[in-house]
């Protein structure tokens, strides 16, 4: 900024006199204070003119020295009350000093000498400014800047210089003191601020951090007022909203990305951080508020949702939500849901999920739906279900029943328990209990089926995985002891693709499972019998009902097991089927041929040994 210097009185042989009559006028003030003092009785005690007295009266109230007040038809004036200059001039935190026309130290206080590293036993008066070697006034321009005030000229009132020799940074502010009894003085005023520009630098480099991370990060973020009204989006989240700047969002409001308006204001009512999901239907944005978006259809986000509080305290205006697209996942869950469900509602029985806790904790954290129809126990309340379910098994084998579970809890093994049931809706039956454990940090689970076993020939339906969350469907899958194969019509129904295997059925069919999946069935193992398999496997996918296969060899080998399947058909269009090494049984039927007459042609899927075997 500049401005024009002041006018000053010009310095002359004459200038003495001047300042010699300026100050009669103010000692002739203070003799007469506190009363007022007329232009007349000045220009009579002084021996000047009246229009003279007045000329200089009038430029002492000009420089704030006296004042006037009017009483009638006169001019009274008074010495003005100043503030003690001198004191606060030596206890000001700023570094300051005043130069006379001549550029030489007039005055100088502590802060002064602090701040340039000068000792304080030293005195400055009277010395000539520029002849110290101190900093600042060693740069150049500063000494240019003071000769301009000095001559009246245009001038910086504010300079920023840097000490090479010591990399401290100052800001210097200079103005013009021009008084009619001292004439023209200088002040110029200094402070470091070394310490704010790094601070200012430091800030300047965060804001651009946080500005990079805003706009690098995978995650969509947006930033929002408490009306709704989008403020910002990286491009992130313009990628994930399938628009192209954030100006095709200004007509919406960032309540009209979820299905549930009311879902992020309860969110900012509630005013505290927090991770949930959204869902947004791209077709209504599109069709209700125009938003010009390349998406469609419906879309699940996982959301954390933040208040941005305002550095001067209070509630949050401003809002954030960091959101990622989880669309696909939520979609194989749904896929891996149906497909687990088809299995559930096949099998000859119910799952369940057993948990023991280290504390000592029985319970279930899931009960297939169809509890109710197969056992007359309804699956609800779940957290009363495994003492019903207790209750139920006949007295004399409730005992070996509770054992059984002790000590498989006690050795973290696989559960099987056969017994008597008494459904509470009348009748009896026998139920099969199968299980395998898994550890968890503070509990093991244990994924297992009850099996209806009064009628063996029934008991060929296999073990099913558990219709819960999908790393417990999975354990289930993957850890039961029958071979379970899935696989769906190629070709016309020619052959068929193996879409998924469990480590069982790569057991049997002597292959590692990666080496499974994708292969075609009849192309892998030409040796199945045909058309028999052919026609079986038709007959499924056609009618829907499930059926039992006769033992047969994947390949003509020894090393090959002999395996009954039980073949049904998934909601999703494929073909499951539960698989069993009947090899020993076929063997003791060869050896034991009578005992075929007790045994049957039925075969009893089992998911693991009983505890003890």
């Amino acid at each position: 900024m500049r401005r024009r210097g002041p006018l000053a009185i010009p310095v002359t042989d004459d200038t003495t006199e001047y300042q010699e009559i300026f100050g009669r006028i103010l000692d002739l003030l203070r003799q007469h204070a506190p009363r007022g003092v007329s232009i007349t009785t000045i220009a009579r005690d002084l021996e000047i003119d009246r229009r003279t007295a007045a000329k200089y009266l009038e430029i002492l109230a000009q420089s704030g020295d006296v004042s006037m007040e009017r009483f009638g038809q006169k001019k009274l004036y008074r010495q003005t009350r100043r503030l003690p200059l001198p004191e606060i001039f030596a206890s000001s935190p700023n570094a300051l000093v005043i130069l006379d026309a001549d550029l030489l130290v007039g005055m100088t206080n502590a802060s002064f000498l602090s701040a340039l590293g000068i000792n304080p036993s030293h005195t400055l008066d009277g010395a000539p400014i520029f002849d110290l070697d101190l900093p600042v006034f060693s740069d150049p321009l500063v000494r240019q800047n003071v000769e301009r005030i000095r001559r009246s000229e245009a001038y910086r009132e504010q300079m920023q210089l840097t000490d090479e020799r010591t990399d401290r940074v100052y800001l210097a502010d200079f103005a013009p003191i021009v008084s009619p009894t001292t004439g023209l003085e200088i002040l110029v005023s200094v402070r470091e601020i070394t310490a704010l520009r790094k601070a200012e630098t430091d800030l300047a480099d965060s804001e651009k951090k946080i500005a990079t991370l805003f706009e690098s990060v995978p995650g969509g973020i947006i930033l929002f007022s408490a009306d709704g009204t989008v403020l910002n989006a990286n491009r992130a989240a313009l990628r994930v909203l399938g628009v192209r700047s954030a100006a095709d969002l200004k007509d919406a409001s960032v309540f009209d990305i979820a299905c549930y308006r009311d879902r992020l204001p309860s969110l900012i009512r509630d005013g505290r951080a927090t991770e949930t999901e959204l869902a947004c239907d791209f077709d209504r944005l599109r069709r209700e508020r125009g938003i010009p978006s390349t998406k469609c259809g419906i879309a699940y986000f996982e959301v954390v949702f933040t208040p941005i509080l305002p550095d001067s305290g209070g509630p949050a205006t401003e809002y954030a939500i960091l959101f990622k697209d989880i669309t696909a996942k939520k979609r194989a869950e749904k896929e891996l849901r149906e497909r687990l469900e088809g299995i559930s509602s096949n099998l000859p029985g119910i799952v369940y999920q057993f948990y023991a806790r280290d504390s000592g904790e029985w319970g279930v954290y899931h009960v297939d739906e169809r509890s109710a129809d197969v056992y007359g126990l309804s699956p609800e309340p779940l957290h009363t279900w495994f003492q019903r379910f207790v209750a139920c098994i006949a007295p004399e084998d409730r005992e070996r029943w509770v054992e059984s579970i002790r000590d498989v809890v006690r050795r973290v093994a696989p559960w099987t328990f056969e017994g008597r049931f008494l459904r509470p809706t009348g009748g009896e039956m026998y139920v099969q209990g199968i299980s395998h454990p898994v550890r968890l940090k503070h509990e093991t689970v244990w994924n297992g089926i009850f099996l209806d076993i009064t009628d063996r020939k029934r008991a060929e339906e296999a073990l099913r995985v558990s219709n819960f969350l999908e790393t417990r469907y999975r354990s289930f899958f993957e850890d039961t002891c029958n071979g379970v194969l899935i696989y769906e019509p190629v070709d016309g129904g020619r052959d068929y693709l193996i879409t998924d295997v469990n480590r069982v059925t790569a057991d049997l069919l002597r292959m590692d499972r990666d080496e499974l999946i994708g292969r075609r069935l009849f192309e892998e193992f030409p040796e199945l019998p045909d058309p028999d398999i052919r026609d079986m496997l038709s007959r499924v996918l056609t009618t829907e009902r499930p059926e039992v296969v006769p033992p047969l060899r994947y390949r003509d080998r020894d090393d090959f097991p002999w395996i009954s399947h039980y073949v049904f058909k998934l909601p999703s269009g494929e073909l499951a089927s539960f698989m069993i090494d009947v090899s020993e049984v076929l063997e003791d039927l060869d050896r034991f041929p009578s005992a075929a007459d007790e045994v049957g042609c039925g075969l009893t899927f089992r998911t693991g040994p009983e505890p003890g075997a």
